[in-house]
């Protein structure tokens, strides 16, 4: 059984509580609400541009009831950066003024965004305008914070083998695009490896704007390049790859590091020394906006959004980035061939993390019969099992599969 709500203009019911009710979409006593929902899909699936933007939310799907939690979440990270030192915490807090940016919940607690606190750190320390003693306990918390993130964040070597198909169907169904279609772009606030891993799991070639020399420097230049297969190339051009996607690290990565010679990213052996790289834009500092990389990646996300016949897929994501919520609503001001898909855990929940402003605005379009938005409640997991698969296998992904099986059934025991 598959249950999910979803709010869209072919579907706009509420039950007493003015929530979409939860359907079960394999009854066929819902066949009218599912189809609705599968017609979005099917456009989604088959746009000219697909964008995907991917938040947290894909990543705590890795996270089995009664097992230890592998991937954290954004209030995870929060309580192990306090847990470092709760005191110096505790002044940390006091000496960037945090609670008066913060805010609170709706239901009144203290709003817990590790990413905005590390931008108001980053703010105070070149002021200087803070004490001495105040000042490095303030750049020491930093460094350690980022360290705590790069370590709790690094748990794909931890995921087991039978926790990845979600994510390996995902990038299998939506990256092997037919040849009249764009290349899948996938834009993602998380600093995990998760994608990147699926990628290889599924033979995806990853174009991530990082050269593929080594030691791998950070080159926009890499995302206008394309592969092609020279053996089935015709005398004007090549035959171009199926298996490409394109994927923009908004917020950074855990094997990102920033030196006097650039970017560069960490492989294997190769340890580049410098600093990590993690943004994290917030509305109070918009001036990270005009540092690379994160000025190429917001430059790729709002060309992509302002194209014609593009499907934006928002995944997993609260909509709690200023930036990249600014880039959306004004593509649907203003991109008349844009659609737009928020799928993720509880977005129609008051209390939840999805943010109330996008919430409200969606509804009210939606409501008002704008069929280019949806908005569905459901896990990852479940999401990716309802996306329509276009992709019909080569012989030469056939051979292999059943050569990777024979494999497989030899190594038993």
């Amino acid at each position: 059984m598959k249950e999910v709500s979803f709010f869209l203009s072919d579907f706009k019911q509420l039950d007493a509580n003015g929530l979409p009710p939860r359907i079960d979409i394999d009854s066929q006593t819902n066949e009218f609400a599912s189809s609705a929902l599968n017609r979005f899909l099917n456009q989604l699936v088959d746009a000219e541009n697909l964008v995907v933007l991917a938040g947290s939310g894909t990543s705590l799907t890795f996270n089995r009831q009664g097992l230890p939690k592998v991937a954290p979440s954004m209030a995870d990270l929060w309580a192990s950066c306090r847990n470092l030192d709760v005191a110096r915490f505790d002044e940390v807090l006091r000496s960037v003024k945090y609670d008066d940016v913060a805010g609170t919940w709706q239901d009144g607690l203290q709003r817990q965004d590790i990413e905005l606190l590390l931008s108001l750190c980053d703010s105070y320390l070149p002021l200087k305008n803070l004490s001495s003693t105040r000042h490095r306990k303030v750049s020491e918390f930093l460094i350690a914070a980022k360290q705590n993130i790069i370590k709790e964040t690094s748990f794909v070597d931890r995921v087991p083998h039978d926790s990845w198909p979600a994510h390996n169907r995902f990038i299998s169904v939506l990256g092997k695009r037919s040849p009249k279609q764009k290349r899948l772009k996938v834009f993602t606030t998380n600093y995990d490896l998760a994608f990147e891993v699926a990628a290889s799991n599924t033979g995806m070639i990853v174009i991530d704007g990082f050269e593929f020399s080594q030691p791998h420097r950070f080159n926009p230049a890499w995302f206008h390049y394309d592969i092609v297969n020279r053996t089935q190339a015709s005398e004007k051009g090549g035959a171009y790859l199926p298996n490409i996607i394109h994927l923009y690290k908004v917020h950074g990565s855990i094997d990102w590091v920033r030196t006097t010679a650039g970017v560069y990213k960490q492989t294997g052996a190769d340890k580049t020394s410098g600093e990590p790289v993690f943004i994290y834009p917030s509305s109070t500092k918009y001036q990270s906006s005009y540092d690379s990389p994160y000025l190429d990646m917001m430059a790729a996300f709002l060309e992509a959004v302002q194209k014609p016949k593009t499907a934006l897929l928002c995944i997993g994501f609260g909509f709690n980035d200023k930036h990249l919520n600014n880039a959306i609503t004004m593509a649907l001001r203003t991109n008349s061939e844009i659609m737009v898909m928020a799928a993720t855990k509880d977005p129609f929940n008051p209390q939840g993390a999805f943010n109330p402003e996008i919430r409200s605005q969606f509804m009210n379009a939606i409501t008002a019969g704008d069929s280019r938005l949806a908005i569905v409640d459901c896990t990852f997991d479940t999401f990716v099992s309802l996306l329509p698969d276009r992709h019909k296998p080569s012989p030469e992904e056939t051979l292999l599969n059943m050569f990777e099986q024979v494999i497989a059934r030899g190594n038993q025991p």
